[in-house]
Order: C-alpha cells, then structure tokens, then sequence
C-alpha cells in the first residue's frame, strides 16, 4: 500500500466520523415527524369545550379556617441607623482574654 493511499483513507476517515451524526438525526427526526403525522391522522380531532349545564348546580367549597393575616412590607421607610455606643460594644474584645 503507497503512501498516498494510506493518507487518503486516514483523511477519508476523518471526514466520515462526522456523517454518522447527521445521518442519525436525520433517521431520527424524521422518523418523529412521520410518527407526529400518523398520532395526527389516527387519532380523534379535540372535542369542543363543554357548555355548563344549567340543571346541575356550581360546586362551591367554603373552609372554616382563615387564612393567615396579609403582611405589609413598607420599603418606603428609610433603615434604623445603630448609635456609636453600640458599635464599640460590638467590636470590644472580650475582657476573658
């Protein structure tokens, strides 16, 4: 076997490795669009929605418990600013040491 054939298979090679890919989601995809279409044709069209009917009532279902109270947030209101006392008792080392 000449050189040159050895190069042009390797390189043949190469380009082929690619093709398995494509060919797979090609075989794939359409087998899912030919699996869509037939679910399409064999299955029944949508019924359309129902109308209420007037001789039976609404179901309603009231509960004893309430719900918990609404929280109001307010961030209109500007943050609580610490004094400068509580910043040194905060930062002391502690007297143990």
């Amino acid at each position: 076997m000449s050189r040159r054939s050895t190069m042009f298979m390797r390189a043949s090679l190469s380009t082929d490795s690619a093709l398995p890919l494509r060919g797979y989601f090609l075989s794939v995809g359409g087998a899912l669009v030919c699996l869509l279409l037939l679910a399409n044709w064999v299955l029944p069209a949508q019924l359309p929605p129902r109308e209420p009917d007037p001789a039976r009532p609404t179901i309603r279902i009231h509960s004893d418990v309430k719900a918990p109270e609404r929280v109001v947030i307010d961030i209109n209101q500007s943050l609580p600013t610490s004094s400068d006392n509580e910043i040194v008792v905060a930062h002391s080392p502690a007297a143990s040491d």
